[in-house]
């Protein structure tokens, strides 16, 4: 092998290789500290979509509130009246589906008395829901505030009889002189939910939903694909993370797109125990493979950078290699080639760059001269000696 492929060999490893290291280290930087930009931009939106949700499901628990006070502060209960105050609340507000109150038998003046405003395609509708094959005073709704004597929130359920929607509602137990005596409650129509998480694609194909840590889905974009499947068997995956206090934010395999995600659980607070909810929590979850679509383009770039830095070094140091020591000696051989013919003339004047060559090229120069005095003819008019 020659000298210069040697060299080329020695200056691969001396070149590319410490270089090699250097950029992957510095790709490791760089995509720790972008991974976390965009832990931290995933974060944020995660709360501002669940500030998003608070604004939805805050208001129906202020209405009740209201509507219960208003109720409770009536001297003198009359059916009219309680329409009448229905009806405006639920005009006034035009972010929910509907409003109803509901009274216990033998406990008011009303005695069986239940009516209900909603809001079907947008018009407002009313009914009586007295229907004695549908008794307004066995359903989840009704029975929850008068057993617990608590407001809060139900779980999502199809509303036979009343709104004929998927709902979730806001209850509150009516109170007069400290005893439960009835039922005010507001709903939100699931389908309108949906239609809004639909819409809402942060960092533009991520997804949002509400689960609770007994995996139950409250709204999910695909909530009516999703009715034909185990979703307490597919969100096993969410349970620990919703079990942490907090916001997390993982990578793991979304139970609904099959897809590896990265996924970011923000508490709701207008859905937690606190205010009568069941500790549902906001999921924003994005494919990885968009997600962290900037890696990718990091490692390109990292590439294309190795690869012009490791070429051009090496070009630079073959060459100048090539023009300090592989080239010299190349000429100093062809001088001693040039001996060996017996060509003894001056070569060119050449300089050499390092003291090595230089010593070569000087003994050459003496060894050129002594050949040539041997070849000069003798005193009596033949030859030199003959080495």
């Amino acid at each position: 092998m020659s000298l210069k492929k040697r060299i080329q060999i020695i200056l691969l490893f001396l070149v590319l290789v410490p270089l090699l290291l250097l950029l992957l280290q510095s790709y490791r930087t760089s995509r720790s500290t972008l991974q976390q930009q965009i832990r931290e931009g995933s974060l944020q939106i995660a709360q501002l979509e669940a500030k998003e949700m608070d604004l939805i499901f805050d208001p129906p628990r202020y209405i009740i509130q209201g509507l219960v006070r208003a109720l409770e502060a009536k001297p003198h209960l009359d059916a009219d009246g309680v329409r009448d105050l229905l009806r405006s609340t639920l005009i006034q507000t035009p972010g929910i589906f509907g409003v109803a109150v509901g009274f216990e038998p033998e406990a008011t003046p009303l005695g069986r008395f239940c009516h209900y405003y909603y809001r079907p395609g947008g018009e407002v509708k009313e009914r009586s829901m007295l229907d004695p094959e549908n008794d307004y005073t066995r359903r989840v709704w009704y029975r929850l505030p008068i057993d617990t004597e608590k407001e809060g929130w139900t779980g999502a359920y199809f509303d036979k009889g009343g709104g004929e929607t998927v709902m979730i509602t806001y209850t509150a137990p009516i109170r007069f002189d400290g005893r439960v005596v009835g039922v005010a409650e507001v709903d939100l129509d699931l389908a309108g939910l949906v239609k809004s998480l639909q819409a809402i694609k942060p960092g533009g194909d991520g997804t949002v939903f509400l689960v609770n840590r007994a995996g139950q889905v409250l709204a999910h974009p695909k909530f009516r694909s999703m009715a034909e499947m185990d979703v307490e068997a597919e969100l096993v995956a969410f349970a620990d993370l919703m079990k942490r206090t907090g916001v997390d934010c993982v990578e793991l395999k979304d139970p609904i797109s099959h897809l590896d995600s990265w996924v970011v659980e923000t508490p709701v607070s207008s859905l937690s125990a606190v205010h009568g909810g069941h500790d549902w929590s906001l999921i924003v979850s994005w494919p990885l493979t968009s997600r962290l679509a900037p890696l990718g383009g990091l490692r390109r770039q990292i590439l294309v950078l190795y690869l012009f830095l490791g070429g051009a070094s090496f070009l630079f140091l073959n060459r100048s290699f090539d023009r300090i020591i592989s080239r010299p000696l190349a000429r100093l051989a062809e001088r001693a080639m040039q001996y060996a013919r017996g060509d003894f003339s001056p070569p060119p004047p050449l300089n050499y760059d390092t003291l090595e060559l230089q010593e070569l090229n000087r003994a050459l120069e003496k060894l050129g001269k002594a050949l040539a005095a041997r070849q000069k003819p003798g005193p009596l008019g033949g030859e030199g000696d003959k080495p």
